[in-house]
């Protein structure tokens, strides 16, 4: 930020932003300027005509400037603004001074008010935003093309205060001949940058007038409502920052897989995140304000917490489901005050002692809840069970769901169950590629049209997704596709909660439920500028990661045999059985395509079948090339090189996990690997806890 101070005479001094250690005292008074009218016009006649400047006392910054002029090949005969920009291409920073300058605008025009002058805020780029002023002095602007876009940087119209104050980035007075085009001498201008809260010049606040105009407190009104909309704008910012940030912190907080409690002194729980209420079986806010005492035995925490030196969590017993491994820890201030509790909840931490060796017996895997909704969604695995956890308490709440993940993981799938799960399900699920539709098309399928719209538009116009989902779920696949002129207006449609069909003019309200989806990193895209940030942020409330295959254990075979039989009942053929070196085979794979890419080799080998078991040598050839590195056989079966790599791998884990007391995440650190990723391969290696 700007540093605004007084030097010892009561003259105001800024900091230079391009050089933050000088103090620039700002331009000398109007009635000086005015005397030395004479002597300005002279020493600028000298200058254009490349003469030797007589007069050596000619205040630097308006040296600097003519120079800069000159250089840039300016003509200084008499000109009008010839450069402007369509006043649309002028909106984000239009926008926010509509946010930032209202009282300031009005509080200035009084000030200005019957005086012949106008008042101007233009961006950092020198073009006119909006302009305020008595009708007279209006009209002899408009003489000079002094109106909306307008550039007015030095390059296009010479010397000005505009233009020279956002060049140095300090205030600046230029009076009558001192501006560098003659067409401007009749006039005075005073301006005073205007910088964002990184210390960024962001525009511009200008006081204009025929030189006959009383300028007398020209300087001292351009300072005052420079600051007020600096303010102004720090103010903004940071409720934006705020907002975001309280988004980003919701979805993460509701993201974990760890259940998480706030207590305040007296014990009670003021806030609770998705997991902890679905652990606890508390769904819907329920364990907000209840006492903890009620859900855990607080004793032994209670006990050791009247010390304020106490830092290690203490573990504590569940009272409502023992199974349960409970974990409390105060926090303090700098002075050592106990301020809150933190409660952290999770599911049994697994013993230290396991099977090895080869003889280890597969683990039978935990029968599938079933979770409303999700019935057809088959897993067996502990990563894929939590993730259908999370999806089903989100789908209680209006709030947004973005669903990620790798391509072929069933994003719509989960979209479609978390209609079912939530209170929408008998309303409808209207489903919308938004890589489908060409730019043009974006918005009429959206937000629909009204009768003659556009060429080509069916008579009595069409409702958009927007309406026909009323009531019910949106899901916005593919969303990363959506091209970026087109994604302020679902912005603005998700904020407003209302549409407006192309060709109309009043808007719809809607009430909907939306569910966005990409297999791309949408924070990377805002990050190259390919996608909007404030987009990304309204959409990116609740995240749902959708795990790949290869993280889901031994939901490979399930799969496998599921949709092996389903597409021989559709096929009219008997179903074989899995042979062993089959499913190790199927196991091993990495899945890039997921699980469309194990249905498509399935249909393959369904096509290729000979007996009554299905071999390595009746799938894809590349699935048996690229399988953890293994060389097959020509009658079908695996050996050498990815069996000692299976091995091995299975060793490391076993190792590290004894060395590691069986503590989940210090190992998966110690490995390399997601936690997931490691529940993943002790499933596929049976590996026992």
């Amino acid at each position: 930020m700007h540093l605004l101070l007084r030097d010892g005479n009561g003259f105001e001094i800024r900091r230079d932003p391009h050089a933050p250690d000088a103090a620039v005292t700002l331009p000398i008074s109007c009635a000086h300027k005015q005397r030395n009218a004479q002597l300005s016009y002279s020493n600028w006649k000298q200058f254009v005509e490349g003469k030797r400047l007589k007069n050596k006392n000619v205040d630097r910054a308006l040296l600097d400037s003519w120079q800069r002029c000159k250089d840039m090949a300016v003509d200084p005969a008499p000109r009008s603004c010839w450069d402007f920009l369509p006043m649309n291409q002028l909106e984000q920073f239009t926008t926010t001074l509509e946010k930032i300058c209202g009282e300031v605008e009005s509080t200035a025009y009084e000030v200005i008010k019957g005086k012949g002058l106008l008042m101007t805020i233009v961006n950092a780029d020198a073009r006119v935003a909006r302009t305020c002023g008595d009708m007279d002095v209006l009209r002899e602007a408009d003489k000079l093309n002094f109106g909306p876009g307008a550039n007015w940087s030095e390059s296009c119209v010479g010397t000005n205060a505009i233009g020279t104050a956002l060049a140095t980035g300090r205030p600046m007075q230029v009076f009558a001949s001192e501006h560098f085009c003659e067409s401007h001498h009749s006039w005075n201008c005073t301006a005073a940058p205007i910088l964002d809260p990184r210390g960024n010049v962001w525009g511009c606040f200008d006081v204009s007038g025929p030189t006959s105009s009383d300028h007398s407190g020209a300087m001292d009104l351009v300072l005052h409502a420079a600051r007020a909309l600096e303010q102004n704008l720090s103010r903004l910012y940071c409720s934006e920052l705020e907002g975001q940030m309280a988004s980003l912190f919701s979805s993460m907080f509701n993201s974990v897989m760890t259940g998480v409690l706030f207590l305040n002194k007296s014990g009670r729980i003021t806030s609770a995140n998705n997991t902890a209420e679905l652990l606890l079986c508390r769904p819907g806010g329920a364990l907000r304000g209840r006492k903890a005492e009620e859900l855990f035995d607080m004793g032994p925490y209670l006990a050791q917490a009247k010390n304020a030196s106490l830092c290690e969590p203490v573990i504590v017993k569940c009272l409502v489901n023992p199974g349960l491994y409970i974990r409390v820890m105060p926090t303090f201030s700098a002075s050592g005050a106990w301020l809150d509790t933190i409660v952290t909840v999770s599911e049994t931490q697994r013993s230290r002692q396991f099977t090895t060796g080869p003889a280890a017996s597969p683990r039978k895997p935990a029968e599938p809840e079933e979770v409303k909704g999700f019935e057809h969604v088959l897993h067996g695995s502990s990563a894929m069970r939590q993730v259908i956890r999370q999806a089903a308490n989100a789908a209680r709440t209006p709030s947004t769901i973005l669903l990620t993940g790798e391509s072929g993981t069933g994003k719509e799938l989960f979209a479609r169950g978390i209609h079912q799960a939530g209170p929408r399900a008998k309303q409808p699920f209207v489903a919308v590629n938004c890589g489908a539709f060409s730019e043009e098309l974006v918005q009429s399928e959206l937000f629909g049209y009204r009768e003659g719209a556009f060429t080509g538009a069916v008579k009595r116009g069409r409702v958009g997704k927007f309406q026909k989902a009323d009531k019910g779920v949106l899901f916005l696949d593919e969303i990363s596709e959506m091209p970026m002129s087109q994604q302020v207006n679902l912005l603005r449609a998700l904020e407003e909660r209302a549409v407006v069909p192309v060709g109309g003019t009043s808007p719809l309200p809607v009430d909907v439920k939306i569910l966005a989806a990409t297999n791309k990193n949408l924070r990377e895209l805002v990050d190259q500028g390919r996608f909007r940030e404030d987009l990304y942020y309204r959409l990116n409330v609740v995240t749902i990661a959708i795990p790949p295959l290869r993280e889901r254990g031994n939901d490979v075979t399930l799969l496998a045999e599921y949709h092996l039989r389903r597409l021989c009942d559709s096929f009219g053929i008997p179903c074989p059985a899995i042979a062993a070196e089959t499913r190790e085979l199927l196991a091993g794979h990495e899945w890039p395509g997921n699980v469309r890419e194990l249905i498509n080799c399935l249909e393959y080998a369904a096509n290729n079948l000979t007996g009554d078991l299905l071999l390595p040598e009746h799938l894809p050839h590349y699935l048996l090339e690229r399988t953890s590195g293994k060389a097959v056989s020509g009658n079908g079966h695996a050996k050498g090189k990815g069996f000692l790599l299976k091995q091995r791998e299975a060793n490391a884990i076993r190792e590290a996990l004894d060395f590691h007391d069986g503590n989940i995440s210090k190992t998966a650190k110690a490995l390399g690997i997601g936690r997931n990723t490691l529940y993943a391969k002790m499933e596929r290696y049976h590996i026992e806890g």
